[in-house]
C-alpha cells in the first residue's frame, strides 16, 4: 500500500442499550463484518470489555474466529486485547490459532485496560497493570518468535511449577512471520503512543476531541520514533498503516444523517467514563458540539468525502476505522451507511486504496 493511500476499517463495540438484546448486538457485529469484507473494507476491529452494557465481548478472539469463517480478505483485529487480564500462554495460543484459521489475517491490537470494574471482576490488582502488561507481551512475543517459551516473571511463569518441562512449545504457530502485526491502541495517554513509536509498532488512536489533537499526536509519534533511531521511510510506513477511530455515518443529506445517528451515539457518550475511553474528554457536550469539533463525520456521500479529504490533509494519518454502529444504531441503517461509504464515498477520495 502506498503511503498516500487511505485504508478503512470498521469498529465493533457491541453496545447493548435498552432497545436491543445481547443476541441481537452480537449477530449485528457478525453481519457487519461479513458485509465489510464484501464491500472491500481493509480491517475490522472488535473491542473487548465485560460487565458493562457498553461492551459485552470479553474475548475478541472468539468473535473474530467466527468472522474468519465467513470472510475472505478483510483483516481481523482485536481492538484491544487486554493483556493484563489474560494468561499470556493462552493468548499466544488463541491468537496463533486465529491467525491460522483466517489464513494470516490477524491484526494483534493490544492495550493495558483501564476500567477498574473489569480489574475487580477478574480479581486483578490495577496497580499491577503495567507489570502484567509487559510480562504478558514479552511471553507472547517469545512464543511467536521462537516457538518455545521459558519465562519466569513476577506475575507469570511459563512453564509453571512442576517437573514435566523446562520450556513449553507453542502450537500452533501463527502463519504471519515473524509474527502477526502488532498495533497499540491509544485512547488516553501519550505514554502508550511514545512506547509504540520506540518499539516500531503501528497504532490506532481514539476519537480525539479535534483534528488538531490528532495531528499533534501523529507528530509526537514521528518525533519519538525518530529519536529511537528509526528511518524516515520506516516511520512513514508505520504511520501509513496506522488509523484513528472515528464516529461516521453516511445518509442522504447532513440533516438526515445527524437525526439518524444522534440517539445511539449520545446514549453511549452520556456515560462520563465512556467519553474518556474513546478519547473525547470528560466534559459533557451536545451532539452539535461534537459535530463542530470534527469528532463525528457525517452527511451525504459528497459531504463525507470532502470531510475525509480535509481530515487526511489535517492529520496525515493513513487510515480511518469507522464507528458506524455507535450506541447500537438500527442495523438496516448501519448496513446502508457502510454500503454508501464503500460505493459512493471511497471512489471520490484521492489516494484511496482500491
Amino acid at each position: 500500500m502506498s503511503h498516500d493511500q487511505l485504508h478503512f476499517g470498521i469498529f465493533c463495540l457491541t453496545n447493548v442499550p435498552d432497545w436491543t438484546t445481547e443476541r441481537e448486538a452480537v449477530h449485528k457485529n457478525l453481519e457487519q463484518i461479513r458485509l465489510a469484507d464484501e464491500l472491500g473494507f481493509e480491517e475490522a476491529w472488535v473491542a473487548e470489555h465485560n460487565a458493562r452494557q457498553y461492551g459485552i465481548i470479553s474475548s475478541s478472539q472468539v468473535l473474530l474466529a467466527a468472522c474468519a469463517g465467513t470472510t475472505k480478505n478483510i483483516r481481523l483485529g482485536s481492538g484491544v486485547t487486554r493483556l493484563p487480564m489474560n494468561h499470556p500462554l493462552k493468548l499466544a495460543e488463541d491468537f496463533s490459532l486465529l491467525d491460522v484459521i483466517s489464513d494470516g489475517r490477524l491484526n494483534f491490537g493490544i492495550g493495558k485496560a483501564y476500567d477498574l470494574l473489569e480489574f475487580q471482576a477478574y480479581d486483578i490488582d490495577p496497580d499491577e497493570r503495567d507489570e502484567r502488561y509487559q510480562e504478558t507481551f514479552d511471553i507472547i512475543m517469545e512464543g511467536w518468535r521462537n516457538g518455545r517459551i521459558s519465562y519466569q516473571g513476577k506475575h507469570f511463569r511459563v512453564p509453571g511449577r512442576g517437573e514435566q518441562a523446562t520450556e513449553i512449545q507453542l502450537m500452533p504457530m501463527p502463519l504471519q512471520k515473524p509474527h502477526p502485526p502488532v498495533f497499540v491502541m491509544v485512547s488516553q495517554t501519550e505514554a502508550s503512543l511514545r512506547n509504540a513509536a520506540r518499539e516500531g509498532f503501528a497504532f490506532v488512536l481514539g476519537q480525539m476531541p479535534t483534528w488538531e489533537d490528532m495531528a499533534r499526536l501523529v507528530n509526537i509519534y514521528r518525533e519519538e520514533a525518530r529519536d529511537a533511531g528509526r528511518s524516515y521511510d520506516e516511520i512513514d510506513e508505520l504511520v501509513a498503516r496506522s488509523s484513528q477511530l472515528k464516529a461516521i455515518h453516511v445518509s442522504d443529506d447532513r440533516a438526515t444523517a445527524a437525526r439518524e445517528y444522534e440517539q445511539g451515539l449520545m446514549w453511549y457518550l452520556s456515560i462520563l467514563s465512556n467519553r474518556a475511553k474513546v478519547g473525547l474528554g470528560l466534559n459533557e457536550l451536545s451532539f452539535q458540539d461534537y459535530l463542530d469539533k470534527g469528532a463525528i463525520i457525517l452527511g451525504s456521500s459528497d459531504d463525507v468525502a470532502q470531510q475525509l479529504e480535509d481530515y487526511k490533509k489535517a492529520t496525515g494519518i493513513g487510515g480511518l476505522v469507522g464507528w458506524f454502529d455507535a450506541g447500537s444504531q438500527p442495523q438496516e441503517q448501519v448496513l446502508r451507511s457502510m454500503t454508501k461509504f464503500a460505493q459512493e464515498v471511497r471512489p471520490q477520495l484521492t489516494g484511496a486504496a482500491s
